[in-house]
């Protein structure tokens, strides 16, 4: 373990799974490298993909800022689908495949 690694803190993370019961999903379905998928129930609170160059830490990291902000202010993010530069419609695979994540990996009620 690096020594950024030992001291990256996932407080949000940690109080997201204390106060929801919900589940936190890492990995990779087809079409997607990595992604990061929190949930509570059916319902997906924040879906990330893995950028270009992240390694695990910085996804985590991203995952529990993304869970502060849920939290505080009782939103969605979905980060699944990317764009292109010139393109401003999202990746349809990238969006099924994210959608393919949820139903394979629900969560109980």
């Amino acid at each position: 373990m690096t020594r950024a690694a030992a001291h990256v803190s996932l407080a949000h993370m940690q109080a997201f799974l204390d106060q929801t019961n919900g589940q936190i999903t890492i990995g990779e379905i087809p079409r997607i490298r990595r992604a990061a998928l929190a949930a509570v129930g059916k319902k997906a609170r924040v879906a990330l993909l893995g950028r270009d160059g992240e390694n695990l830490v910085q996804l985590l990291e991203r995952l529990d800022i993304a869970l502060a902000k849920v939290m505080a202010d009782n939103s969605v993010i979905d980060k699944s689908c990317r764009k292109s530069s010139g393109d401003v419609r999202p990746d349809a695979r990238r969006r099924d495949s994210m959608r393919a994540l949820i139903r394979v990996f629900p969560t109980a009620p």
